[in-house]
């Protein structure tokens, strides 16, 4: 990958070295924000064999906020722009409280500890970049940037604000990521290529390389039908000289879809290789992984009403356990309120399932949500 590597580095160049544009004025600035909320309730319970069903976290009636984003663009002239666009979820921490008593019929001291789980909300970076669009067939980007394959399905899938891709979902991708971005295409030819820093865009720490991600699609028949192809491959940001990498993963994906008349119907695949094993060591088994999503909706005419449904199943270690696997679908229907909200009522069903992790038993972990969904867009 070392020519692709150098056509990027001389393309950012070329972008440095063009003239500004004289503005007449200091540019424009527009600001926005997406929100992705639900009220819903979940039912999670784990199955073993031998043993009675236990219920487990997630579980109850409440509302989430999955992801908020505050959005602001500059643009400098025709062709230079800076964008910033900031993301938060909520993490947990442990918060563990001690108190010491006299009790017993000797008066002695009692020592008791207790931990309580707090839900927290983190703020991160999920865009920030400085852009340079020199035609259509050549924008350039530096900085935290969309990486090319989840954008793009994320596009043709249409549903990210009720569940995100599968790659994405499966943790075999990275949203966004640091370091130098180029796109670009027409009606007919898009790509997509980036080399970054390989930790996803919570993480802009450096390691002794970087990762690479590419993506092409064409669009035939007026954009009916979509054939993309795209690749990964890199060290994830793990080599460093405390903790050398060992392996290098690689990634294939493929998307297939028909969009036309209202329908849609896509198919989304993935192989990746080695890809938690980056620092396994030498002689010690790896693992690939594969994953299949196939997905639909249909518009009906004249409304804003949509119904839509998809089915996901990925297995992270094909090869090294073949029982371990992750079924997931959804299906509801939708409503386009307005070009800044969109509800949907739909139905989840995820079930995770280790037959090796109790020898030949079975061990499962099943998901179950119901309720709305919604895309808020200001």
């Amino acid at each position: 990958m070392r020519m692709n590597k150098t056509l990027l580095v001389l393309m950012l160049t070329t972008a440095a070295a063009a003239p500004l544009a004289q503005a007449d004025d200091a540019g424009s600035t527009t600001i926005g924000g997406l929100i992705f909320t639900d009220l819903t309730s979940i039912s999670t319970t784990q199955d073993q064999a031998g043993l009675p069903s236990t219920d487990k976290d997630p579980n109850g009636f409440g509302l989430d906020v999955k992801r908020g984003y505050f959005m602001v663009n500059h643009s400098f002239d025709d062709v230079w722009s800076a964008n910033l666009v900031t993301d938060f979820n909520f993490a947990s921490y442990k918060a563990s409280s001690t108190s010491t008593v006299n009790g017993g019929t000797s008066g002695e001291a009692v020592t008791t500890t207790t931990t309580v789980t707090t839900p927290e909300t983190q703020l991160f970076i999920k865009n920030l970049y400085v852009q340079a669009h020199l035609n259509d067939w050549a924008t350039l980007r530096v900085g935290a940037a969309s990486m090319p394959w989840t954008s793009y399905v994320e596009g043709v899938y249409g549903y990210r604000f009720v569940e995100n891709t599968m790659t994405d979902r499966s943790a075999f991708a990275n949203t966004a990521d640091w370091g130098l971005h180029a796109l670009g295409g027409d009606s007919l030819v898009s790509y997509g290529f980036s080399l970054v820093n390989g930790g996803g865009y919570k993480n802009s720490s450096r390691s002794k390389s970087m990762d690479e991600e590419g993506r092409i699609a064409v669009t035939p028949l007026d954009g009916a039908l979509v054939i993309a192809g795209g690749f990964y491959t890199g060290k994830r940001g793990l080599d460093t000289e405390a903790t050398p990498a060992v392996h290098t993963v690689s990634r294939e994906d493929l998307l297939l879809a028909w969009k036309a008349d209202g329908l849609t119907l896509g198919l989304e695949w993935f192989d990746a290789d080695k890809w938690n094993n980056v620092l396994t060591p030498a002689g010690t088994p790896t693992t690939t992984s594969s994953g299949t999503s196939l997905f639909g909706s249909y518009n009906f005419s004249d409304t804003a009403y949509a119904v839509f449904a998809r089915y996901d199943d990925v297995k992270p270690t094909r090869d090294t356990d073949a029982s371990q696997e992750d079924k997931y679908y959804n299906f509801g229907v939708s409503w386009k309120y307005s070009a800044a909200l969109t509800w949907a009522l739909a139905y989840k069903n995820d079930k995770v399932t280790d037959n090796l992790k109790l020898g030949n038993s079975t061990d499962s972990l099943k998901t179950q949500e119901f309720g709305a969904w919604a895309q808020i867009k200001f």
